[in-house]
């Protein structure tokens, strides 16, 4: 038997027995719509079975109707019952308007213009819950993680930040904050201190931890330099997640850069909302090279998944520190007032002699992490 329900054009309060969204009512309860039921005229959607509906007003009243009278509510259906189909109807209503890359972001978008849809989201889980499983997924696969002519470099500080690197690569840099509720900034060439840096995040922390209020983070792992260095968990990095809606998601970095104000810069967005392996994917990277010293790349990435309800704000924030200030700061981020369930992951790359890591091997090793982060997850 079909699954449908009655909908009518309603611009008063909203009827008893429905619910309403924007000027259209949706019948829930079992009165007799065919009599006009709350003194507006009801039309029967069409099977819900067969895929997600979205209902619409017509302006005007001139939606087609075999009674061949004026009508104000109109019907698109999804060609099969499926969430990629369901956002390419949303896409469609929506064309022009705004795009799509998740059922969470259509929903919200539909509702808020005034129509109504039959899609129900599927089960979410919301990734802050799923980092230590992430985290020790991935550790078994760190040399998918740095780039070709990998410099292993000096955990010669401490979890909080690098003292030298070796061969000059740090002044005291690396030091890692996620980017706060208050937008506080902490990109300076100060030194590591905890004045200096109040919520920075060390990277010993190697079970979930959380910070400002609702950050959780989890550091891939940290060995410290002894007479050698061991690579077992290079390249340096650090993923988290907020548990919460609204409130900012990503990573900056501080502190001093072994250059000295020489070198060259590399910054760019490489991945800008693209669907890997579908997971949406933004991608920015900051680098000093072309000096004597090793370069260090830090490499931040956003990620979003239909299986975490992922939801992007309208803002996304990113900078490089211009090499002439002896830093080496830099940032990614997103807010918006629905961003919510995004994974956050901040990495550092390098290579001996100041040669460049290329933005094609930033791109990979963004590709490798959402590969293996898909694996870890069965998604």
């Amino acid at each position: 038997m079909p699954t449908t329900r009655p909908f009518a054009y309603n611009t008063g309060a909203t009827i008893a027995n429905t619910s309403q969204v924007g000027n259209i009512a949706v019948g829930v309860g079992a009165e007799r719509y065919d009599l006009n039921y709350g003194g507006v005229k009801w039309w029967n959607g069409p099977d819900e079975d067969l895929g997600y509906v979205v209902t619409h007003v017509t302006s005007g009243g001139t939606q087609p109707n075999p009674d061949n009278v004026p009508a104000y509510i109109g019907f698109w259906r999804s060609k099969f019952k499926t969430d990629n189909s369901f956002l390419d109807l949303s896409n469609f209503v929506a064309r022009g308007l705004t795009a799509f890359t998740n059922t969470s972001q259509a929903t919200i978008w539909l509702s808020g213009n005034g129509y109504w849809t039959s899609y129900v989201s599927s089960a979410t889980t919301a990734p802050y819950t799923q980092l230590n499983t992430i985290a020790s997924y991935l550790r078994n696969y760190m040399a998918d993680f740095r780039n070709p002519n990998f410099y292993t470099y000096r955990l010669d500080g401490n979890g909080f930040y690098i003292l030298d690197g070796g061969f000059d690569m740090y002044d005291n840099g690396n030091i890692t904050t996620p980017w706060l509720t208050n937008g506080a900034l902490f990109t300076g060439i100060t030194a590591y201190s905890l004045a200096n840096y109040p919520s920075a995040i060390t990277y010993t922390n190697t079970a979930t931890t959380v910070i400002d209020t609702d950050l959780n983070y989890v550091s891939l792992g940290y060995v410290q330099y002894g007479a050698s260095q061991a690579a077992t968990y290079h390249p340096l990095t650090v993923i988290g997640a907020r548990n919460g809606v609204g409130k900012p998601i990503g990573w900056q970095i501080g502190g001093n850069s072994g250059a000295d104000g020489g070198g060259t810069l590399a910054s760019g967005l490489i991945y800008s909302g693209t669907n890997l392996s579908g997971f949406t994917t933004y991608a920015y990277f900051r680098e000093t090279y072309n000096a004597t010293d090793p370069s260090h790349c830090n490499l931040f990435i956003l990620l979003g998944h239909t299986n975490w309800g992922s939801v992007f704000g309208n803002v996304f924030g990113f900078a490089a520190q211009p090499v002439s200030v002896g830093g080496c700061g830099g940032f990614l981020y997103n807010s918006g007032a629905t961003t919510s369930n995004i994974v956050s992951i901040q990495t550092l790359l390098s290579k001996q002699n100041g040669v460049l890591v290329t933005s094609g091997e930033c791109q990979t090793v963004v590709q490798n992490f959402v590969s293996r982060i898909k694996e870890s997850l069965n998604y």
